[in-house]
């Protein structure tokens, strides 16, 4: 019985850090996170899915070229980020982003978890286990973090609403494969991505929101390595 107990809280708890990390890589890794889990995952199809976005309205057209721009402009940034779950869970940490392919997650104790995204791979790490690795490009960080960003061509935009000081873009996966979908939440008149809020194929919402941020300094190289035998090196080397 204390063994089934210890293999239940082991499992418990590798799906809620490989769910703190869905919540950054978003729609690809939630797709492996929910088959990990042991369920099966269906793209979802038709009216489920949502229809992509068709409307001539020229402002929404403007405000997805827009948020194209700035993302496809963003040199670099850093700062904390505070990441709500589903079930009202608070974890935090420090971020650094580069572009193009560059991204560190580093969530603050006692979730020694740690999410790098190298230019090809992203790697998942926690203290105890080897690093899991997914392609970036299976990834919406592969929209964020590409050369050059489309969302109209890279994703379906599901939806674009302008709300006071605040843009919401609301995209899917285009082949339909990864169920959710996410939404990138930018201010207002001067466009700088905030948060997201990425939402499961079961509907349940995590929302990751960036604070205290800086942009123009150019993160050191080794904050975007990950090797198999390092463990997550929070604050780690600047």
């Amino acid at each position: 019985m204390l063994l089934a107990m210890k293999d239940f809280d082991q499992n418990h708890r590798l799906r809620q850090r490989m769910l703190y990390a869905a919540a950054i890589v978003g729609l690809g890794l939630l797709f492996v996170t929910v088959i990990t889990a042991g369920g099966r995952a269906q793209a979802e199809t038709g009216a489920q899915a949502g229809a992509a976005l068709t409307s001539s309205d020229a402002s929404d057209a403007q405000a997805v070229a827009d948020a194209s721009a700035y993302l496809s402009a963003l040199d670099s940034m850093q700062g904390d980020f505070l990441q709500v779950g589903p079930d009202g869970s608070v974890t935090e940490g420090k971020f650094y982003l580069r572009r193009p392919g560059r991204l560190r997650f580093e969530y603050n104790p006692p979730e020694n978890l740690l999410v790098v995204a190298d230019g090809t791979w992203v790697a998942v790490k926690d203290s105890a286990a080897p690093a899991q690795r997914y392609p970036i490009a299976s990834t919406p960080l592969g929209l964020i973090l590409a050369q050059n960003v489309d969302l109209t061509k890279s994703a379906r935009v599901l939806k674009v609403e302008n709300q006071p000081g605040a843009l919401l873009i609301t995209i899917a996966d285009r082949t339909g494969e990864a169920p959710g979908q996410i939404t990138l939440i930018f201010d207002q008149p001067r466009m700088q991505l905030r948060q997201w809020v990425v939402t499961d194929a079961q509907g349940l919402q995590t929302t990751v929101a960036l604070r205290n941020v800086q942009t123009g300094i150019r993160a050191d190289n080794s904050l975007f390595v990950l090797r198999d035998e390092q463990r997550p090196s929070i604050g780690g080397p600047r």
